[in-house]
């Protein structure tokens, strides 16, 4: 099932690259052959597995034997951590939008490296003085302050 990572990679690629449409396309039949039941004819399951078993055998060719032998395994767990880290990284991009942190509505807002640091004070916080915030120096976008 390498031909859905390959989809993802290849039409994203394609967005960018006129070249590697043709790829895309490719792996997009095979996927939907794929998921029909039926055997991929297009080749690229096989064209792929040839070329990530042969870059693996040039550096460790006891690992690549099993990787031959039970690749359709192997690519059904990338497919799998491919999922997981999509759920993931969907969860987490919608946790900075409605929480502003990467980790929901009890989370450290300092844990999440995407946290906005840049908090507005307004008038009634004690750090805002005649319009200019004694912490930062900048303005409090609040006007005329009140102590």
């Amino acid at each position: 099932m390498i031909c859905v990572i390959a989809m993802v990679v290849f039409g994203v690629m394609a967005i960018f690259s006129a070249s590697h449409r043709p790829m895309a396309k490719e792996a997009f039949d095979c996927v939907f052959r794929r998921v029909t039941l039926r055997k991929c004819q297009s080749g690229l399951d096989v064209r792929m597995k040839t070329k990530l078993v042969g870059s693996l055998m040039r550096k460790s060719p006891k690992l690549a034997r099993p990787v031959y032998k039970h690749f359709e395994v192997v690519s059904w767990l990338f497919v799998g951590l491919f999922i997981f880290s999509l759920i993931l990284s969907g969860q987490a991009v919608y946790n900075l939008v409605v929480h502003d942190n990467c980790n929901g509505p009890d989370a450290d807002p300092e844990s999440c490296i995407f946290t906005p640091n840049d908090s507005i004070i307004d008038c009634g916080d004690p750090l805002c003085e005649d319009g200019e915030c004694e912490e930062c120096g900048e303005d409090c976008n609040c006007g005329a302050c009140e102590s």
